[in-house]
């Protein structure tokens, strides 16, 4: 094992294909991998044990691994900062570990990395639906309504959780970042969208042929079976399941007016302005007024619906503001902060105001 570093000016090997690189190369020309600053020293200076990628200490013997001068000994200002930055790297090295370990528990219970962000990732379970319904399927449509079963619940109602270091629960991307990943998620949308339309035919058609037989042959079981392969095309039509997972109660008939308050991130909506002070608006409160009409509970028909749009600093003052009550008591402590209404969105995300589309 090797005791002292390389010299400056000698090649740097790549970490991936084991190509050499110039010392000040940024990327290696045969995979382009990135490579370390040229800074950073390739062998611990005091055990002599190599560096891997991305390392920040030696895992021997737990040396920092800090900047180098043309002698290949630390600088001073690194040795001067050392102590400062050890319980800032401590901290953040153990949140990491504990980021670690949240996300392997999640691997090993069956969850795929989707996406790695560095500080965040996202995690993603995936099945193919139940097996007694796949059973039923395959009996009735000779394998095509698996086929569209297993996709519709593969792609659409796979579950996602967002991870951070700190954390944290981390938002859905927002519109405009929706908009940036390119016309792959597009299409996989669509896709998704359109399959889970097809299975809503599908199982209408299938469950209207079997109540059909069931009332003209008067067999209570296959009018059954027509009711559960209708219910379970309603339940997978998208708009349906929007409507749903809005209901009211289940006595609630005729017209229901509602107000609501979603908190949404910035980049979230674009070319909106606060309705208080006319600024740009870039993330804060949006108040949703709903006019509908709802049938045991369920919406049917949207008359009209309407948004308001709150900067944060509006939506402190106007919203949630600091106006007094009859007794001359100011009311702040029983009004819902803004950051009370950010961690309630934030724990439903499928109450935001991004995912719910009529």
């Amino acid at each position: 094992m090797p005791s002292e570093n390389p010299a400056a000016g000698s090649p740097r090997e790549c970490p991936d294909c084991g190509a050499d690189a110039a010392p000040d190369a940024n990327f290696c020309l045969q995979c382009g991998t990135v490579l370390e600053e040229s800074s950073l020293p390739t062998y611990c200076p005091s055990c002599g044990e190599p560096f891997d990628r991305g390392d920040e200490f030696c895992s021997n013997c737990g040396e920092p691994r800090t900047g180098l001068d043309s002698s290949g000994r630390s600088t001073s200002s690194s040795r001067t900062s050392r102590s400062n930055a050890n319980s800032g790297v401590d901290r953040d090295r153990a949140a990491r570990r504990a980021f670690r370990r949240r996300v392997r528990r999640y691997l090993e219970a069956g969850w795929t990395l989707e996406h790695d962000y560095g500080d965040r990732v996202v995690l993603v379970d995936r099945d193919v639906g139940s097996i007694p319904v796949h059973v039923v399927l395959l009996v009735l449509t000779g394998g095509l309504g698996n086929l569209l079963y297993g996709w519709y619940h593969y792609s659409e109602l796979a579950e996602r959780r967002h991870l951070s270091v700190d954390g944290r629960s981390v938002r859905a991307p927002g519109a405009r970042e929706r908009s940036a990943e390119g016309s792959d998620a597009t299409g996989g949308n669509a896709l998704a969208t359109l399959s889970a339309y097809l299975l809503t035919a599908f199982f209408l058609l299938i469950g209207g042929v079997l109540l059909m037989a069931g009332l003209t042959g008067g067999s209570i079981a296959a009018g059954l079976f027509g009711l559960a392969f209708a219910a379970l095309g309603l339940y997978a039509a998208p708009a349906f399941r929007r409507r749903l997972e809005r209901r009211h109660g289940i006595t609630a008939f005729g017209r229901v007016r509602t107000v609501d308050h979603r908190v949404v991130g910035p980049g979230e909506t674009d070319d909106e302005r606060c309705v208080v002070c006319n600024g740009p608006f870039d993330g804060g409160v949006v108040r949703r007024r709903r006019d509908e009409t709802v049938v045991a509970g369920v919406p049917v028909r949207t008359h009209a619906m309407r948004y308001n749009h709150y900067c944060p600093d509006c939506a402190e003052t106007d919203l949630f503001g600091t106006a007094a009550g009859p007794a001359g008591v100011d009311d702040r402590d029983s009004r819902p902060s803004l950051d009370e209404l950010d961690r309630e969105t934030a724990a439903d995300p499928s109450e935001r105001l991004t995912d719910e589309r009529e």
